[in-house]
């Protein structure tokens, strides 16, 4: 795989970088976008973390013809809001879109993905601010694990949120964050991933998002991995998960080629 990194943004004394993957095989003159986040609470953002958790999907990909990018970001530790950290994000997958040409991406046929955190920021970028860029078409997003609706305590147990939610309104913040608030008949298509035995994202979450795709009419699926944590792993001795982690790679794979 040819992979290159790039600064995509200087802020706050901190330089912020993505790595790009070109495509494997070459199937379309321009490739589509495999755009990943990474998790972490908020708390670290390593990009290359994202990549080896993704690693089925995104070979896959890769060899389909997509390009692929995997971001960094600024979180807690760095004494930033939620609004801070998205707004990185928002200039990493800018970034991509106005550089479209150099990289021989196609900007109209972008797919989004994250775990944890990176889910949540995936699907804010989804249903909020990727209308907002210029030439910028997100296709279809991938959430596994993902924070849907911050200011109901029933959908998480993340006692350390209000890092990223200091020095203001933090119900108001949560508000703004929640990718639950933003769905309409135009989100685009959507799959959610969790794990039943997840302590941390509960599956409530995926489950209350995934009504309201439905209700709004939009393309999406829901795959709850029985007795799977919230990195789909064994929680039990005696208990497989029903799904996978490598499972639940195919299935995105699958959803993100059906859906692009």
């Amino acid at each position: 795989m040819k992979m290159k990194d790039y600064i995509y943004r200087e802020v706050g004394g901190k330089k912020l970088s993505l790595t790009f993957i070109e495509p494997i095989k070459k199937v379309y003159n321009k490739a589509p976008l495999y755009f990943v986040i990474p998790g972490g609470g908020w708390h670290s953002a390593i990009r290359k973390s994202m990549l080896e958790f993704s690693q089925i999907s995104v070979k896959k990909l890769l060899s389909a013809g997509f390009a692929a990018v995997s971001i960094d970001y600024r979180t807690a530790k760095d004494g930033v809001n939620m609004s801070d950290i998205v707004s990185d994000c928002e200039a990493a997958l800018s970034f991509v879109v106005d550089n479209a040409e150099e990289l021989n991406i196609d900007a109209d046929r972008i797919a989004l993905s994250g775990h944890s955190a990176g889910a949540h920021l995936a699907l804010v970028l989804a249903y909020k601010i990727a209308d907002k860029i210029p030439h910028c078409k997100v296709k279809s997003v991938a959430a596994l694990s993902p924070i849907t609706i911050l200011y109901r305590d029933d959908t998480h147990n993340l006692g350390d949120i209000v890092d990223v939610f200091k020095n203001c309104d933090k119900y108001a913040e949560m508000k703004k964050y929640s990718p639950y608030d933003y769905v309409t008949k135009n989100s685009p298509p959507t799959v959610l991933c969790a794990g039943t035995a997840d302590n941390l994202v509960l599956s409530k979450s995926s489950e209350l998002l995934f009504d309201k795709l439905k209700a709004n009419g939009v393309r999406c699926k829901l795959i709850l991995s029985e007795f799977g944590g919230h990195c789909y792993e064994k929680m039990d001795s005696d208990t497989e998960p029903s799904i996978s982690s490598d499972e639940i790679q195919e299935i995105i794979t699958e959803f993100i080629m059906d859906n692009i």
